[in-house]
Protein backbone atom coordinates (compact mmCIF):
# COMPACT_ATOMS: atom_id res chain seq x y z
CA UNK A 1 0.00 0.00 0.00
CA UNK A 2 3.15 2.66 0.77
CA UNK A 3 4.37 1.51 -2.09
CA UNK A 4 1.47 2.68 -4.05
CA UNK A 5 1.15 5.82 -2.39
CA UNK A 6 5.11 6.80 -3.38
CA UNK A 7 4.65 6.13 -6.72
CA UNK A 8 0.97 8.21 -7.21
CA UNK A 9 2.81 10.57 -5.38
CA UNK A 10 6.18 10.55 -7.79
CA UNK A 11 3.96 10.16 -10.50
CA UNK A 12 2.21 13.36 -9.55
CA UNK A 13 4.96 15.89 -8.86
CA UNK A 14 5.94 16.39 -12.39
CA UNK A 15 2.70 16.68 -13.27
CA UNK A 16 2.23 19.69 -10.61
CA UNK A 17 5.90 21.19 -11.93
CA UNK A 18 4.76 21.18 -15.54
CA UNK A 19 1.79 22.58 -14.61
CA UNK A 20 3.30 25.45 -12.83
CA UNK A 21 5.88 26.23 -15.13
CA UNK A 22 3.05 26.96 -17.37
CA UNK A 23 1.39 29.25 -15.84
CA UNK A 24 4.30 31.01 -14.86
CA UNK A 25 4.85 30.98 -18.74
CA UNK A 26 2.05 32.63 -19.63
CA UNK A 27 2.09 35.14 -16.74
CA UNK A 28 5.17 36.28 -18.39
CA UNK A 29 3.80 36.20 -21.55
CA UNK A 30 0.89 38.44 -20.92
CA UNK A 31 3.07 41.02 -19.22
CA UNK A 32 5.57 40.84 -22.84
CA UNK A 33 2.21 41.21 -24.97
CA UNK A 34 1.17 43.97 -22.49
CA UNK A 35 4.56 46.03 -22.61
CA UNK A 36 4.67 45.50 -26.61
CA UNK A 37 1.25 47.08 -27.10
CA UNK A 38 2.15 49.82 -24.87
CA UNK A 39 5.47 50.58 -26.84
CA UNK A 40 3.17 50.50 -29.62
CA UNK A 41 1.35 52.64 -28.45
CA UNK A 42 4.20 55.17 -27.27
CA UNK A 43 5.70 54.92 -30.49
CA UNK A 44 2.76 55.48 -32.72
CA UNK A 45 1.61 58.24 -30.81
CA UNK A 46 4.89 60.09 -31.20
CA UNK A 47 4.77 59.20 -35.25
CA UNK A 48 7.41 56.69 -34.44
CA UNK A 49 5.91 53.81 -37.37
CA UNK A 50 9.64 52.05 -37.70
CA UNK A 51 9.28 51.27 -33.77
CA UNK A 52 6.03 50.47 -34.12
CA UNK A 53 6.75 47.61 -36.52
CA UNK A 54 8.12 45.24 -33.72
CA UNK A 55 4.94 44.63 -33.12
CA UNK A 56 4.29 42.82 -35.88
CA UNK A 57 4.84 39.20 -37.20
CA UNK A 58 6.45 38.94 -40.62
CA UNK A 59 3.15 36.58 -41.58
CA UNK A 60 0.80 38.94 -40.40
CA UNK A 61 -2.42 39.31 -41.88
CA UNK A 62 -5.22 41.68 -40.41
CA UNK A 63 -8.55 42.34 -41.52
CA UNK A 64 -9.70 46.40 -41.32
CA UNK A 65 -13.72 47.08 -41.09
CA UNK A 66 -12.73 48.11 -44.65
CA UNK A 67 -10.04 47.95 -47.08
CA UNK A 68 -7.48 44.81 -48.30
CA UNK A 69 -5.71 42.65 -46.00
CA UNK A 70 -2.68 43.80 -43.77
CA UNK A 71 0.30 42.51 -43.88
CA UNK A 72 4.06 43.22 -42.28
CA UNK A 73 4.62 44.55 -46.08
CA UNK A 74 1.96 47.88 -46.12
CA UNK A 75 2.66 48.21 -42.31
CA UNK A 76 6.52 48.51 -43.12
CA UNK A 77 5.45 50.84 -46.19
CA UNK A 78 2.95 52.56 -44.17
CA UNK A 79 6.11 53.15 -41.25
CA UNK A 80 8.18 54.42 -44.14
CA UNK A 81 5.46 57.57 -45.55
CA UNK A 82 5.02 60.80 -43.39
CA UNK A 83 1.38 59.41 -42.48
CA UNK A 84 -1.09 62.39 -41.08
CA UNK A 85 -0.78 62.53 -36.85
CA UNK A 86 -2.97 59.82 -35.15
CA UNK A 87 -2.76 58.95 -31.39
CA UNK A 88 -4.39 56.36 -29.79
CA UNK A 89 -5.38 54.92 -26.82
CA UNK A 90 -5.77 51.35 -26.21
CA UNK A 91 -8.02 49.36 -23.39
CA UNK A 92 -7.01 45.77 -22.76
CA UNK A 93 -9.74 43.96 -21.91
CA UNK A 94 -8.36 40.36 -22.44
CA UNK A 95 -5.60 38.17 -22.58
CA UNK A 96 -5.29 34.79 -22.75
CA UNK A 97 -1.93 32.92 -23.30
CA UNK A 98 -1.80 29.03 -24.00
CA UNK A 99 1.55 27.81 -25.03
CA UNK A 100 2.90 29.34 -27.73
CA UNK A 101 -0.49 31.36 -28.82
CA UNK A 102 -2.13 33.87 -27.40
CA UNK A 103 -5.39 35.85 -27.94
CA UNK A 104 -6.22 39.81 -26.96
CA UNK A 105 -9.00 40.70 -26.88
CA UNK A 106 -8.92 44.97 -26.37
CA UNK A 107 -10.42 48.50 -27.55
CA UNK A 108 -8.43 51.21 -29.33
CA UNK A 109 -9.69 55.27 -29.70
CA UNK A 110 -8.09 56.15 -32.78
CA UNK A 111 -7.99 60.66 -33.53
CA UNK A 112 -6.94 61.44 -36.65
CA UNK A 113 -6.02 64.96 -37.71
CA UNK A 114 -6.19 66.67 -41.09
CA UNK A 115 -3.93 69.14 -42.33
CA UNK A 116 -6.23 72.31 -41.22
CA UNK A 117 -6.49 70.64 -37.52
CA UNK A 118 -9.95 68.56 -37.39
CA UNK A 119 -10.19 65.55 -35.55
CA UNK A 120 -11.98 62.65 -36.24
CA UNK A 121 -12.18 59.82 -33.11
CA UNK A 122 -13.22 56.40 -33.63
CA UNK A 123 -13.33 53.80 -31.32
CA UNK A 124 -13.34 49.82 -32.08
CA UNK A 125 -12.73 47.03 -30.84
CA UNK A 126 -10.06 44.44 -31.78
CA UNK A 127 -9.28 40.51 -32.18
CA UNK A 128 -5.25 40.09 -31.81
CA UNK A 129 -4.21 36.58 -32.12
CA UNK A 130 -0.08 36.78 -30.98
CA UNK A 131 2.15 33.49 -31.08
CA UNK A 132 5.84 32.96 -29.62
CA UNK A 133 8.30 33.44 -32.74
CA UNK A 134 11.59 31.31 -32.81
CA UNK A 135 13.34 34.11 -30.54
CA UNK A 136 11.29 34.08 -27.73
CA UNK A 137 9.31 37.54 -28.90
CA UNK A 138 5.73 37.53 -28.92
CA UNK A 139 4.05 39.12 -31.67
CA UNK A 140 0.93 39.99 -33.63
CA UNK A 141 0.28 36.99 -36.56
CA UNK A 142 -3.70 37.55 -37.01
CA UNK A 143 -5.87 40.79 -36.04
CA UNK A 144 -8.99 41.98 -36.66
CA UNK A 145 -11.38 45.05 -36.14
CA UNK A 146 -14.51 45.70 -35.61
CA UNK A 147 -16.77 48.67 -37.01
CA UNK A 148 -16.34 52.04 -35.02
CA UNK A 149 -18.47 51.81 -32.56
CA UNK A 150 -21.46 54.26 -32.08
CA UNK A 151 -20.26 57.37 -30.59
CA UNK A 152 -21.77 57.97 -26.78
CA UNK A 153 -23.10 61.12 -25.29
Amino acid sequence: MKLAILIGTALLFPAAYAHANSAAGNVAAEKQIREALAHWVEAANHGDYKTALAVWAPDLIGWPPVGPDDTYEREAKFASMKPQPMTFVLKIEEVIVEGSMAVVRDIWTQTNRDSSGTEKVETFRSFEVWRRQADGAWKINRWIDGPPMPVRK
